[in-house]
């Protein structure tokens, strides 16, 4: 799937500046990052809402063409009318191949838990965490198997398997999954 978006360089920012482009059907946004200065641009909206309607993922990587210079940066915030809910203002971030990145990435289960033959129920307590790998790594999701879990039983952020190269950052580890409910004796027959 192409990622591309056109934008235009624009001059920088008063209000009456950023009007006149949404009414020429664009967007205002800005381009940051480390070691660089912002660098304010135009977009037209409906690509990008097209590229995140495909990829159905928050970390997709977009490749701004800049009146003929590629950069590859990720979102980092829109913001949207609170009427309409049409795009008024994007921020993309520069990512760099020698630098890694900080994104939220989802959490999801599967697999059928022991204990749920118990009535043991699994519940997601974080839906995403704080991944940190290169840009051209970043995982769609972490998807955490949780057939061996009996009631009582979690999983930590720190027993999250990741891909080679990501890690899950985080000051104090955390539970992300959970199987819960009352712990009773299997009867004779449950057992064997």
């Amino acid at each position: 799937m192409d990622t591309t978006i056109s934008a235009s360089k624009r001059e920088g920012g008063n209000k009456s500046a950023a009007r006149q482009i949404r009414k020429s059907g664009m967007v205002p946004a800005v381009v940051y990052g480390p070691g660089t200065e912002p660098t304010p641009i135009a977009i037209e909206p409906r690509a990008l809402t097209d590229i995140f309607r495909h990829s159905q993922d928050r970390n997709t990587i977009v490749e701004l063409d800049i009146d003929g210079t590629k950069e590859p940066t990720l979102v980092r915030e829109v913001q949207r009318h609170p009427v309409s809910r049409d795009i008024v203002h994007v921020d993309f971030y520069r990512v760099a191949k020698d630098r890694k990145v900080e994104v939220m990435v989802p959490v999801s289960t599967s697999g059928r838990a022991q204990g749920a033959i118990f009535g043991g129920r699994v519940r997601l307590i974080r839906r995403t965490v704080r991944t940190r790998c290169d840009y051209d790594k970043i995982p769609k999701e972490f998807d955490v198997d949780v057939t061996p879990l009996n009631i009582g039983d979690m999983v930590m952020a720190s027993q999250i398997v990741t891909p080679e190269g990501v890690e899950v950052i985080f000051d104090n580890d955390f539970n992300v999954v959970t199987l819960y409910g009352k712990k009773v004796k299997a009867t004779k027959t449950e057992e064997e």
